[in-house]
């Protein structure tokens, strides 16, 4: 709803990239979106699509030729060139680091030799994902190794941005699709709750705690912690204090941004 409120400039190589899933998320229905796990690979398969200026009359037909172009356009901008900005940052090992690295490495295609941006190319935003959370039985080892994927991968995102000068102007959010309830179950783990903590991090990031501090000796009837932010206000602050757009109109209802980044 958003990209269709505003476009993304054509020149982009694309709306969003998805990178370590094939589950587009909230780049379904709509987006010019990229599923990308190895960009080379990508580029490579890119070959077998020939770009057409037919004017198709078959919607169908005209349909696939243009995600056929897509492919191609994009496959171009990813391709390495020559003097292209090295990344001198090291990302952590396992698929997670890799697909950080490989998001970098996206961000990286649109810069010039000297690690600037390349007027009117670029990518609006790209997905990564975690897997794992979902802990039902055993949960302190999984959650620590887990937390420290994420760590390491969030400082060597940080350590990649910053080296590409992108740091001020790239916006890093996390979201989940269910929180945890706050007590253990019998298997060691915790069930299915009603909220869950999140990260925003980036140059113009207000550093802090936002919302209600959880306390664990007031829980609702169900066994949950109260909702301290109603995570639309998260996506109302990424769709208008950050991107300039209506956010209103993109999420349906008035949510009020949060206070976390500076001008």
């Amino acid at each position: 709803r958003a990209f269709a409120q505003h476009a993304v400039p054509p020149t982009f190589v694309a709306d969003g990239v998805v990178i370590g899933s094939a589950e587009m998320g909230p780049l379904a229905n709509g987006a010019r979106a990229i599923a990308l796990v190895n960009p080379a690979q990508f580029i490579k398969a890119s070959r077998l699509a020939t770009p057409v200026s037919l004017h198709e009359r078959n919607p169908e037909l005209a349909h696939i030729l243009d995600v056929e172009n897509d492919i191609v356009k994009a496959a171009d901008r990813l391709r390495p060139r020559e003097g292209q900005f090295p990344l001198k940052t090291a990302f952590p090992s396992g698929a997670f680091g890799t697909s950080i690295k490989t998001a970098m490495q996206v961000l990286a295609a649109g810069d010039t030799p000297q690690g600037k941006p390349l007027n009117g190319q670029g990518v609006a935003v790209i997905r990564l994902t975690l897997n794992g959370f979902d802990t039902h039985q055993n949960q302190p080892g999984q959650q620590a190794a887990l937390l420290k994927q994420l760590a390491e991968g969030f400082a060597s995102m940080k350590s990649a941005l910053v080296e590409m000068g992108r740091w001020n102007n790239t916006l890093v959010m996390t979201y989940a699709e269910f929180g945890r309830r706050p007590r253990e179950n019998q298997s060691n783990g915790t069930d299915h709750g009603t909220v869950a903590p999140h990260f925003v991090m980036g140059g113009r990031v207000r550093g802090g705690l936002y919302g209600a501090p959880p306390v664990l000796t007031q829980l609702d009837g169900g066994g949950n912690l109260p909702v301290g932010v109603d995570f639309r206000q998260i996506y109302a602050t990424v769709l208008g204090p950050w991107w300039g757009l209506d956010s209103t109109a993109v999420l349906q209802q008035r949510f009020e941004p949060l206070p976390l980044l500076r001008a």
